[in-house]
């Protein structure tokens, strides 16, 4: 019996992608990520509505590497998702969770809780954000909102990862990972120039 076998009931709550029920030619899957791609850019242009102005990035240094866009609904990335994994991870090769990853049902069950504990750490994430001043709103009217954003942010992101390793190529993290980075290196390179 797995040790995670007690959240099954909040497992269940959760949704989640389904995986093709058949084999996805090479056209299929190029399409899905492209199209999660586009998306991804897209969502890094949405702004956090009641954001103060002249706020300033403490993590900028990360940010292309955690996938996310300051300032927009995408600020916190896929900075959930990481911690959620390597926190699982942690439990697992400790063997303080006593998981067999060969296993499909345990594999399942880390999947499952891996996104359980991301939406946990998504609205960790947001409500430090915010409350210890690193975004800091337009008044205390706004607090809430901007946590409310940030959180539907994150959640759009774990699922779209999880859109990208099961229709498209790869991992969802991956694709968001170099699509920051090429993003940081196309506006460097752009604003080098421009000077």
């Amino acid at each position: 019996m797995s040790s995670l076998e007690v959240l099954e009931p909040i497992f269940k709550l959760i949704p989640e992608v389904k995986s093709p029920v058949h084999r996805e030619d090479f056209n299929e899957k190029l399409k899905w990520t492209a199209l999660i791609l586009v998306l991804y850019f897209v969502l890094t242009q949405i702004p956090l509505y009641g954001l103060a102005p002249g706020a300033i990035d403490s993590f900028a240094a990360l940010r292309a590497v955690m996938a996310g866009s300051f300032g927009s609904i995408l600020t916190l990335g896929i900075g959930p998702i990481v911690t959620a994994s390597i926190v699982l991870q942690l439990l697992v090769r400790s063997n303080l969770l006593d998981l067999d990853l060969s296993s499909h049902k345990d594999k399942s069950h880390f999947q499952a809780t891996q996104k359980v504990l991301s939406i946990v750490f998504t609205v960790f994430e947001a409500s430090v954000l915010v409350l210890t001043g690193n975004l800091v709103p337009i008044d205390g009217s706004y607090t809430l909102i901007l946590i409310l954003q940030l959180v539907v942010g994150a959640l759009v992101i774990i699922y779209l990862d999880e859109v990208v390793s099961k229709w498209g190529f790869g991992s969802g993290i991956g694709l968001f990972i170099a699509a920051g980075v090429c993003q940081a290196i196309m506006v460097g390179t752009f604003s080098i120039l421009h000077d």
